[in-house]
């Protein structure tokens, strides 16, 4: 996407990807643009809502290990000379499949409802550690994949619940059609796990962020609502905003993959109304 802001107020920061708008009625302004921009491109869009904007694009399984294995704190990233690092590589590589495949895996009933519906199993268990994490019992915690919406409304929900009143929310915005094919709707997911094994096997990269959206799902209301798609993180040593970035260097000029909108502090009030205009309740969000 090429798209700048339309309100002369609104700062840039870190090569143009983070927008800080003044007020949230600004932010609306700026979102419902960038949301207009996008789709006068025919672009797919997804958008993430954070309550903290320092957050990074992380999945739940990066974040587990960050926090819980190297004692890192979330809002940091490993050091650069180990995050470039074959033992890094190696070892997000080896705890992952560690517990998709050997610790945790599809139930029986997944697995019967795949031979009559044609689901994918491991999809689906990945999905509902995501939609229930509650249900994700065992010693690793969550999954390399993330929710991404295509709801801006719903994305503002995110980044407004539990958000404190001196703090910056944010809301990520992926422009998907600029990163190439990586929208999966054909191929199972456990056979890019075997891709994932084997390129961990030879220590090769494993490539950039891959859409999972397949055709025949099983019935989610909390998803549906939520407007749900997955984005995995295929490269557990960076985080999305990384890899993403990395791409755009080989992209036409001023082309950008991600932005950055903040949701400014001091706004949760209005955002709260706003949201409960529009009809995004707690109820709506998790209906269960």
């Amino acid at each position: 996407m090429k798209v700048t802001p339309s309100v002369s107020s609104t700062e840039l920061r870190y090569n143009q990807h983070e927008w800080i708008p003044c007020c949230f009625d600004t932010f609306l302004r700026e979102l419902t643009h960038i949301k207009t921009h996008c789709t006068s491109t025919n672009s797919l869009v997804l958008f993430r809502g954070h309550r903290d904007s320092r957050w990074l694009l992380d999945s739940t399984f990066k974040r587990h290990v960050k926090e819980n294995i190297l004692g890192i704190s979330l809002l940091s990233k490993v050091q650069d000379e180990y995050r470039h690092s074959l033992e890094f590589h190696r070892l997000l590589g080896c705890l992952l499949l560690y517990k998709f495949g050997t610790l945790t895996e599809p139930s029986q009933e997944l697995y019967d409802l795949a031979s009559k519906h044609g689901i994918d199993p491991w999809f689906e268990w990945l999905k509902r550690i995501q939609q229930y994490p509650q249900d994700d019992l065992g010693p690793l915690q969550g999954s390399f994949v993330m929710d991404w919406t295509q709801s801006e409304r719903v994305a503002t929900y995110f980044a407004n619940e539990l958000r404190s009143h001196d703090m910056d929310g944010a809301v990520w915005i992926a422009d998907i059609t600029a990163t190439g094919k990586v929208l999966q709707q054909g191929l199972p997911v456990a056979e890019i796990l075997g891709k994932y094994q084997e390129a961990l096997h030879n220590d090769r990269p494993f490539g950039i962020p891959l859409v999972f959206y397949p055709e025949k799902q099983l019935a989610c209301h909390r998803a549906d609502n939520q407007e749900t798609v997955y984005v995995a993180q295929m490269d557990l040593r960076f985080d999305l905003a990384e890899i993403w970035s990395l791409k755009e260097k080989g992209l036409e000029e001023g082309e950008q993959i991600y932005l950055k909108l903040i949701l400014p502090k001091n706004t949760k009030e209005e955002c709260d109304q706003w949201l409960s205009n529009c009809g995004l309740s707690k109820d709506f969000i998790y209906p269960e």
